[in-house]
Parts: C-alpha cells; sequence; structure tokens
C-alpha cells in the first residue's frame, strides 16, 4: 500500500502518545436558560482548548466509545490563517510552532505542516472511535489526496467507505484552473466488518410519501365529488345536491390516480418516485425487476416459468432467467409479492413495500445549495465558511445511531452540536450526545479569536433556548450541556505526578493506563485503596497525599477482594520478590510507574 513521506513524519507518528493529559475542568454547566456551577451530566460537552490536548483528555472517559466523528478540519488554502501548535521535539517542527501557514507558493512547508497537524489528531480519534462507528470530514481540492493517504495509513484501505461529492451549486471564481463547485466528505469506518451493511440512510421523503398515501386511502368507499365542483360550491355558497349525478366513489383505481397525480408533482427522487401503486391493504409499493442481472444465463432452474393468476396460462421468462431460485420465487408467490399484469403477456415483477424498504444505500452524489447565512444573523454571530446546519444534521443522522455520541473536534460555529440538538428535538427515539471542541484562532491580522465562547457557546445556547427578532422567531430544541476548559496536566515537568489535580483524578488515570477502561467503582471507606477488580486482577493505588506508603506484611489487609492476580501502586516495597510471585502480587511505584499513553 503506498504511504506518504513529508518532513517530520518520523516525529509525529508517535506524538500523540507525549502530548500531556490535561484535566478537564467544569467552568458551568448550561440548562434551563441560565449557567450553574454544578454539572447537568447531561453527556454533552464544549471543551474550550487545543485538540490535540483535548482529544487525549477524553481518552480514559470515551476510548471506542464514540461513535460518530464529524470533524471540518482546515482545508489549507493558504486563506485561513490557521496555526501550526504542536510543540513537537524535533528541530524543523520547532521553527513552525505557532506560526500562521501561509499560501502556496509563499510557504513551501504548507503542506508538510497540514499532516504534521492531523497525523497524530487522527491517531488519537482513530482510539476514541467505536468498534461500530464512522468518520466524516470535510475537505477540498487541496488536501483531498493526501488525506486519503493519511486515513488508510491509520484506519487501514479496507475502512475506506468512498467519498461524497457534495455538490454545492455554486462555483468558485477560479480563472486559472477548473472551477470547483463541489467539496468532499470522506467517510471511513474503524472496523468494516463491524458495519458492512449497515452504510445506509432513511428514504428522505418515506415518511411522507406513507402519510399522503394514508390520507388518500382513507377516502376508499367513501362517496364524494369532484375537487373543481367542490371549490365551484364553495366560491358561490351553492348546495352540492343539484350536481349529484357527478357524484362518485372513490374506488381502489381513483385513489391510485389521485396518489400518483400528487407523487408525479413532487420534488422527489426517481426512486421515490417510483413507489407510485396502492395495493388494497393501503400498502404503497413498486414493480422491480426480476430478471438475471449477469452476463451470464442463469443456472437452468432459474427459468421455470410463472403462471398467470387469472388466465392460467405462462408468463413469459426473462432472457437470461429470473433472479432468484426457484424456493425464493416459490416463497414470493406464497407471501404476495409478486405482480402480476391483467394477461401473461407481461413480465411479472417483484413487489417492493415501501413500509418494509424505509432505507437506501447512501450515495456518492449529493446536492444541497443551503447556506446558515440568515441563521447566523438572526443569532448575531459570523464565520466563514460554516457547515449548513441542515446538511450536518442528514450526515449525522446517516452515520450515528439514535443513542450515539457525536464528536466534532473542529467544533467552529457549532454547527454539529445544533444537528445533534435538532434531531433530538424532532425524533423522540433519538438520545444523541454531542462533545464540541474549539480551540482559540487568529484573524487575518494575527489577533486571537475565542471562537468557542464568542461563537461555538452562543450558538448552541440560540438553539437550546430559541432565536430570532421581531420579525421572526425560532423555537428551542431544548437541552443543556456542561462547558469545560482545560486544567493542569496530571504529570509535572519533572516526570512526577502533580497532585494538584486530586486524588480522584489520579485514581481514573491509573485504573484507565492500566485496564483501558473507565473507573466506575467509587472510592469506599471499606476499601479505600482499591481502584476496581477486572478480569480477574485487583487494582490498588495505596496513596496518602501527605506521607509514602510502604507495601509489606502490615499493609497487605488493604487487599479486600479476592482476586487471581494484584496489581499495587505504593511508594516503597519491602515484600520479598518470591513471596509476590508465589501471591501473585506486581508491585509499582508512584509515580514512574504509572505510565504514559
Amino acid at each position: 500500500m503506498p504511504t506518504l513521506h513529508w518532513i517530520g513524519k518520523d516525529k509525529v507518528v508517535s506524538h500523540h502518545q507525549d502530548v500531556a493529559y490535561r484535566v478537564l475542568e467544569h467552568q458551568y454547566g448550561f440548562k434551563d436558560k441560565a449557567e450553574h456551577s454544578f454539572e447537568t451530566n447531561s453527556g454533552n460537552k464544549i471543551i474550550h482548548g487545543d485538540n490535540l490536548e483535548a482529544l487525549k483528555s477524553l481518552l480514559p472517559e470515551y476510548e471506542s466509545k464514540i461513535q460518530c466523528i464529524y470533524i471540518d478540519p482546515p482545508y489549507n488554502t493558504g486563506k485561513e490563517g490557521w496555526v501550526y501548535n504542536d510543540n513537537v521535539n524535533h528541530p524543523k517542527i520547532k521553527k513552525w510552532f505557532q506560526e500562521v501557514v501561509g499560501k502556496e507558493g509563499e510557504d513551501l512547508t504548507r503542506h508538510d505542516k497540514w499532516l504534521c497537524m492531523m497525523y497524530p489528531r487522527l491517531k488519537l480519534l482513530h482510539k476514541l472511535l467505536s468498534d461500530d462507528g464512522f468518520i466524516v470530514i470535510h475537505i477540498d481540492e487541496n488536501e483531498y489526496p493526501t488525506l486519503i493517504l493519511l486515513l488508510e495509513e491509520i484506519f487501514g484501505r479496507r475502512n475506506n467507505l468512498g467519498t461524497i461529492v457534495w455538490d454545492k451549486k455554486n462555483p468558485k471564481g477560479d480563472a486559472k484552473k477548473l472551477s470547483y463547485q463541489h467539496e468532499s466528505i470522506i467517510v471511513f469506518s474503524k472496523n468494516f466488518e463491524t458495519i458492512k451493511g449497515k452504510v445506509i440512510r432513511k428514504k428522505k421523503n418515506a415518511i411522507e410519501i406513507l402519510k399522503y398515501a394514508e390520507k388518500v386511502f382513507s377516502k376508499l368507499g367513501k362517496t364524494t365529488y369532484p375537487e373543481d365542483i367542490i371549490d365551484i360550491c364553495k366560491k358561490y355558497k351553492l348546495d352540492k345536491a343539484i350536481f349529484e349525478e357527478y357524484k362518485f366513489e372513490y374506488d381502489l383505481e381513483k385513489v391510485n390516480k389521485e396518489f400518483q397525480n400528487w407523487i408525479k408533482n413532487q420534488d422527489f427522487s426517481g426512486g421515490e418516485k417510483a413507489y407510485k401503486f396502492i395495493d388494497k391493504k393501503g400498502e404503497v409499493y413498486r414493480g422491480v425487476s426480476m430478471a438475471w442481472p449477469n452476463k451470464k444465463d442463469a443456472p437452468e432452474d432459474y427459468f421455470i416459468p410463472l403462471i398467470h393468476p387469472k388466465t392460467k396460462k405462462e408468463c413469459p421468462i426473462p432472457a437470461r432467467g429470473w433472479r432468484n431460485p426457484p424456493d425464493t420465487m416459490k416463497a414470493l408467490l406464497d407471501n404476495k409479492k409478486i405482480i402480476f399484469g391483467e394477461d401473461e403477456s407481461k413480465q411479472p415483477e417483484r413487489k417492493y413495500i415501501l413500509s418494509e424498504n424505509m432505507f437506501e444505500n447512501i450515495s456518492t452524489m449529493v446536492g444541497f445549495a443551503g447556506s446558515d447565512d440568515e441563521f447566523q444573523k438572526l443569532v448575531g454571530i459570523k464565520l466563514e465558511n460554516p457547515k449548513p446546519h441542515l446538511f450536518a444534521t442528514e450526515l449525522v443522522e446517516w452515520f450515528s445511531n439514535d443513542d450515539a455520541i457525536v464528536l466534532d473536534s473542529y467544533a467552529g460555529s457549532g454547527t454539529t452540536g445544533h444537528a445533534v440538538l435538532k434531531l433530538n428535538s424532532e425524533n423522540e427515539h433519538s438520545k444523541r450526545k454531542f462533545i464540541l471542541i474549539q480551540c482559540d484562532e487568529y484573524d487575518k491580522k494575527g489577533n486571537l479569536l475565542n471562537i468557542c465562547e464568542d461563537i461555538t457557546i452562543k450558538r448552541v445556547k440560540a438553539v437550546i433556548d430559541g432565536y430570532g427578532n421581531a420579525k421572526k422567531q425560532i423555537d428551542g430544541t431544548g437541552g443543556s450541556f456542561d462547558f469545560y476548559e482545560l486544567g493542569k496536566p496530571i504529570f509535572k515537568d519533572n516526570e512526577n505526578l502533580n497532585e494538584e489535580v486530586g486524588e480522584d483524578i489520579i485514581r481514573n488515570y491509573i485504573f484507565y493506563t492500566e485496564t483501558k477502561q473507565s473507573l466506575k467503582r467509587p472510592q469506599s471507606k471499606d476499601a479505600k485503596y482499591l481502584l476496581d477488580n477486572y478480569q480477574d486482577t485487583g487494582y490498588y493505588f495505596y496513596y496518602e497525599k501527605d506521607s509514602l506508603t510502604t507495601l509489606d506484611n502490615n499493609s497487605l489487609g488493604i487487599i479486600k477482594e479476592l482476586q487471581e492476580q494484584y496489581i499495587i501502586y505504593a511508594d516503597i516495597c519491602l515484600l520479598d520478590e518470591a513471596y509476590m510471585l508465589n501471591k501473585n502480587i506486581i508491585f509499582k511505584k508512584i509515580p514512574r510507574d504509572i505510565k504514559r499513553f
């Protein structure tokens, strides 16, 4: 498999392991239109800080638990003013630190910087993604080719699900090259075997089609007048009885005619418009060819003729045979899933019922020309090139389950949070949660901008509470979130534990580094030093803030629950090695043996 090579790659491939683990410090919870000192425990989080450090800080709680990662990283056009901000220990890379990345031709290392920025972040995002998860990335032509190779290196080529071409219906005014009117949306999975067959979406207008069909079908057997006569009677206040001769009863043919006239005039896809029939049970359906799809003929028993139910004569067989074997054809017949014509001259079709086929494959071509300009004006925020929230809502719905955690580590104007809140408000089954991360940015003059508080949070609050002006008001979605700042690192510069972060944070960190699991068990008086048991191993943190702890025969009483093995953190160990080996005790020194991840 081809791989990318660039300046600094050898130093950034493991940089995510060197990044300091920082504590997430709670600033406030937002609930019921107000900020509170307590945590809302809603699961929705907005984090202000460098996204590389923030992603690292999410690992203990969220590794392999994020089902949808939806990001819009810098496109590296040379116009965004993004700054390379990773403090990598390499002479060349140190020269880039806190520099605004320049334009093509002016900054010859522009693409190297972008790749050095993306690589460690993608490594952490890969760790956070669940086994059934998707990562969805907006990008344009500037870095599309390199990003594909980067993702295939980290996620694996097999997990490349394809690229959605987003037709924005608005060509770029570029006189030197082809005029682009699309962007790319790259989609990868964490484990293709887990998501195979699940890259689908709800048919966009299926619910609307079914509702209208139900409305029309409810007229079956009822008597009424033509619509134009009803309109005349209303307009001139006439008695409909004078038009008695025009009165008619709705039969199934008239139901279908009205339904087909309606669906013909809708702005639906061709596949949706094909569902233009209503059967006697009120089911909406379409007919699909049952012909063998391959160039070579089907096996011999795929040529058994179907008998027309009325004429009792054989119907035409497709030239290369039927699509399905005899057993399947019989099952389709028994379940009334085959449509016959008026007589035997028409080739039968398979009956697809819309309510049983509410999902379709996601197309690589998507057209969407909307923008969030009006929304930004109503809310009072301004950010260049935000993702339209209606389009973002569709993408989040396609690539996440109702109970998913959705992560956006380039939160910007908070579109992803908006999408999650919108889905939850419109679908009673949706319980999605969002995590938004936004760092400070720089304007074109080099001035520092607090995008997180001034734009991201402002937008999410407005969406929750409602927004508008004197002419137009939009109801809020409801919801809540918690706001965090990146806090102190868990290790000091001298590699010692930073005890200022608090014992709870240290306990959580140790248990995660040992097990890759979140620590759920609360600390108790009876088992003060026990972290928890996991896979037949007891984990203990024998720690006192103001004194050294010694693991010896007297202190073995800290072990409260019988396990096959014990891992004990303490300052000093006086137990004999042979004794520990016999008792399956492993000693780890505080803080030297607390490993980084």
